[in-house]
């Protein structure tokens, strides 16, 4: 009998049976805080700039600048929400 049953249960895992749906992926959301100052009034480049590198080294491509604080020109800070 159990040889019958783990026989059975061991089929309909390789028909799919009992395979986890293709809508059960999930993606993992990570955030991301950039930081940049300069002397002549680039801050919001280079704070989207540190944003950016940090996103890409951990392997995340897909982001959104979610906020912004420009305190100055310069000096500033960007938030992105990144999926993958």
């Amino acid at each position: 009998m159990r040889k019958t049953l783990l026989g059975l249960l061991g089929a309909a895992a390789v028909m799919g049976a009992i395979a986890t749906p293709a809508s059960a992926t999930s993606l993992e959301t990570r955030e991301f805080v950039g930081h940049g100052s300069s002397d002549f009034g680039l801050a919001l480049f280079h704070a989207r700039h540190d944003a950016r590198t940090q996103a890409e080294q951990a392997g995340f491509t897909d982001c959104e600048e979610y906020f912004k604080l420009v305190i100055s020109p310069y000096d500033a800070t960007v938030f992105w929400r990144c999926t993958r």
